[in-house]
């Protein structure tokens, strides 16, 4: 097993998530379900998300997009994120940065995250682990729906 810290709070998770987006140069890719997205995009991770990108790094995440969620997955759109659709993932939460550190998370039975849930999270900074995630993620990466797709799949639902 790498090296690493267990992580017992989202206020926690979110601080490491945040770090990681403003520590990275390159790339951040993200599994999440949409509580997680919307906790973190409170505290600062989109405009480091922005940021990022704006300097010439890439941001790709997989998220369940929703109707709940259109306007702020647009927003993400927006300023330049690559984000994909799949309804997968609601226990399972990953963030990787420059294929260096990252954040892991299987909490069985939550269904959604708030600033209060009990989590189990585990931070590393081994690249081995983070290659491993970037495996799982890329696989994943392949199989979900583009997020305009999907946007207009629920939109052309009213």
């Amino acid at each position: 097993m790498p090296a690493g810290t267990v992580i017992k709070s989202v206020k926690d998770v979110i601080a490491v998530i945040l770090s990681i987006f403003e520590s990275a140069k390159n790339e951040v890719v993200f599994i999440t379900p949409d509580s997680v997205m919307n906790l973190a995009g409170n505290y600062q991770t989109m405009q480091s998300a922005e940021l990022l990108i704006q300097n010439g790094g890439t941001v790709r995440g997989i998220v369940p997009i929703v109707r709940d969620n259109i306007e702020r997955v647009r927003k993400r759109l927006d300023f330049g994120e690559d984000l994909r659709h799949s309804d997968c993932f609601h226990e399972v939460f990953m963030i990787i940065g420059d294929k260096q550190q990252s954040l892991s998370a299987i909490n069985l039975g939550v269904q959604e995250y708030s600033l209060d849930t009990p989590v189990t999270a585990f931070w590393s900074d081994s690249p081995s682990y983070a290659e491993y995630l970037i495996t799982i993620f890329e696989k994943e990466w392949l199989e979900a729906v583009p997020a305009e797709e999907r946007i207009k799949e629920l939109l052309k639902q009213d």
